[in-house]
């Protein structure tokens, strides 16, 4: 049986349909070029955008050196890698991924772009660098020790460590008030509709958070950290590696998936899961607040054929008292895109027969969230990853990496307009806004970020085993590119970083002045078999093992 987004692909529509019924058409078709301007043509965006977008540096070419490549004018320092400390008995973790700044003077109303605090996502490990467990020793069916298991546990999850911006440069600061890590054996509160339930055995916390890629920052400071694939700890044989002994059957799975709510000014607060949101491969969080003053959030499921999410607090936000937003996520209503009748569908037991018939109740429901998803007429998307807001005027931007199975190879990005421009809206338009490819010369989006002139910067993630390969030999290493929402260079690519060998390029992110983007560089020399020849050096090179790392770029104009 074809899925919805099969369908949607193969309609036959003529162009002028197409630019006519913009948002029925292909979104994910992997099309060589994007698509015009007046492809989506809505006035009230039109006098809200910024029509210069000047390309303020000289793009770089593509590359496949072991290195880490910037435009000339840029520079950047290494803020913390794997085997550095951020407190007296801490590491900081390994594969860094999701990487946000937070002024130190956030909760007076200040905006200190030269002092502040880094909260870092730490994805998965990897039991080679960390423990020198090899694929022989896999193969030849050795256990690994507790003490290993314990390394890999410490190694993923959340970093909070300050930085400071000293003679120029940015470092590390040593600070007890706030340096912290939380890892996989960190009990993580359990909040929400699905909390308790008789589905999560009455549990009221979970051991730890794993799998932590992207993420977000809420309006009263927190952070939202994305549990994406949680799969790989327990059973996946093709990812034999990721796994933990059948020493650790104390995991309930049902326990992983969700996002992780902590403040990361309190160091005595307890991380907790907002399982009202849903549980599934959760990529980030993107937060909005509604013109009645609610808070939305954007989610995707980082797996082909799965959907996009919103949730609509029940609460109003409350922009006076931090406090009264802590747990505004635990209540209100989950939605899913239906891209065909460009809808949002609620996802609801007592409001839904589709639930009541194939679930027991809403934590069911919310446990099992991709399955109901498509029960109420969710959409099956190309792997939607990063979710972003344009602060220029208010859109939503997704990027689709891509789908190989619906000869989807290069991903797209796809850009929402909630009806009204409200974000708590249940009807949007939509249209493809950009397209991998040779043509625009970057494929496979994950990560996105916005400045505040609303250019779109796209971190790619073209995957190892097809990095420098066939199709994807042209793009080389994976990129960073600046693409423009508006003006003449509108939906073109431009490049401004690659990356050093088999890495990935995580969560850019800038200070509020803009004079800084803060940057993961994750898994470099991923195709490592032996210690003794890693495919990278990066960063320290010499005789080092390769090192993710987390970088902060500098050069930008404030």
């Amino acid at each position: 049986m074809k899925s919805r987004l099969e369908v949607l692909i193969n309609r036959k529509i003529s162009r002028r349909k197409m630019l006519k019924d913009a948002g029925k058409a292909s979104a994910f078709l992997a099309v060589s070029s994007v698509l015009p301007s007046e492809f989506f043509n809505i006035p009230f965006l039109k006098e809200k955008i910024n029509n210069s977008s000047d390309i303020f540096f000289k793009p770089i070419v593509p590359s496949d050196e072991d290195k880490f490549i910037i435009p000339e004018g840029f520079s950047y320092n290494v803020i913390r890698k794997w085997g550095d400390r951020i407190s007296a008995s801490e590491d900081f973790g390994y594969n860094n991924d999701y990487t946000a700044y937070l002024p130190i003077d956030f909760l007076e109303g200040g905006n200190n772009s030269e002092d502040g605090l880094l909260v870092v996502n730490h994805e998965f490990p990897s039991p080679l660098f960390i423990n020198g467990y090899t694929d022989d020793d896999f193969r030849n069916n050795r256990i690994k020790t507790k003490e290993e298991v314990d390394a890999e546990k410490r190694s993923v999850g959340i970093s909070v460590f300050r930085v400071k911006k000293v003679n120029g440069e940015w470092r590390f600061a040593e600070d007890d008030k706030f340096n912290r890590r939380i890892d996989a054996l960190t009990p993580v509160k359990l909040c929400g509709k699905a909390a308790g339930s008789e589905e999560l055995k009455f549990s009221e916390y979970s051991a730890g958070t794993i799998a932590n890629c992207s993420g977000g920052i809420t309006p009263w400071g927190t952070l939202l950290s994305g549990e994406e694939n949680f799969q790989d700890y327990f059973t996946s044989e093709n990812l034999w590696e990721y796994r933990w002994n059948d020493a650790d059957k104390d995991f309930i799975v049902e326990n992983y998936g969700w996002v992780v709510e902590l403040d990361p000014f309190d160091k005595n607060s307890e991380p907790k899961k907002r399982t009202s949101l849903g549980r599934f491969r959760h990529e980030n969080v993107a937060v909005n607040i509604s013109a009645d003053n609610k808070v939305v959030a954007y989610m995707g499921d980082d797996k082909i054929n799965e959907c996009v999410y919103k949730f609509i607090s029940e609460k109003n936000y409350d922009k006076t008292n931090r406090e009264n937003n802590f747990d505004i996520l635990d209540k209100g209503d989950l939605y899913v895109a239906d891209f065909e009748n460009n809808k949002w569908q609620l996802i609801d037991f007592e409001k839904r027969e589709e639930l009541k018939k194939n679930f027991r109740s809403q934590a069911d429901v919310l446990i099992n969230c991709d399955k109901a998803a498509k029960f109420v007429g969710g959409t099956e998307c190309n792997r939607p990853e990063d979710i972003e807001i344009n602060p220029v005027d208010n859109s939503v931007f997704i990027a689709f990496t891509n789908n190989s199975k619906k000869k989807d190879n290069f991903g797209s990005i796809v850009r929402i307009i909630e009806r009204n421009n409200d974000s708590e809206s249940l009807e949007f338009e939509w249209e493809v806004f950009a397209t991998g490819g040779t043509a625009s010369g970057f494929s496979c989006p994950d990560n996105l970020t916005f400045d505040s002139k609303g250019n779109l910067w796209v971190l790619c993630d073209i995957s190892n085993s097809k990095l420098n390969k066939d199709i994807y030999k042209s793009f080389k290493n994976n990129s960073l590119f600046m693409i423009p929402t508006s003006g003449e260079n509108k939906g073109k690519a431009f490049q401004f970083a690659s990356g050093p060998a088999d890495c990935e390029m995580c969560g850019g992110n800038f200070t509020p002045d803009e004079s800084t983007m803060f940057l993961a560089v994750q898994h470099p020399g991923e195709n490592t078999v032996s210690l003794d020849k890693p495919t990278s050096r990066w960063p320290d090179y010499g005789s080092d093992i390769p090192r993710p790392a987390v970088i902060a770029i500098t050069g930008f104009k404030k």
